[in-house]
């Protein structure tokens, strides 16, 4: 459900035209690259704060509404426990991405 809710924000945020299927590919490609990063950052036992400073420097080359992305998408990580962290949240995350329709 969260997943679902995080999902819709952002493309919501990102999206302020229709967007083609291409540009939601892209868009889920991008942002779910950042769940996973943010992921695997968070298993390391780094806070969010950091979180978002790798990604950004790592993800530099992304275009801006992607890198908009990554403080919500970090911050909606660092928000889940763990029990909802056993879930494939990467896999999920991109799922309803995709399946996502405005």
């Amino acid at each position: 459900m969260r997943t679902v809710l995080a999902v819709l924000a952002l493309a919501a945020a990102s999206a302020a035209h229709a967007e083609t299927e291409a540009e939601r590919m892209a868009r889920c490609d991008a942002q779910t690259e950042i769940v996973a990063q943010a992921l695997e950052i968070r298993a390391e036992g780094r806070n969010e704060n950091r979180a978002i400073r790798q990604i950004t420097r790592a993800r530099a080359d992304l275009e801006a509404p992607y890198t908009e992305a990554v403080s919500p998408l970090v911050g909606w990580i660092f928000s889940l426990n763990a029990a909802e962290l056993e879930a494939d949240v990467a896999g999920e995350f991109r799922a309803a991405c995709e399946g996502y329709k405005p």
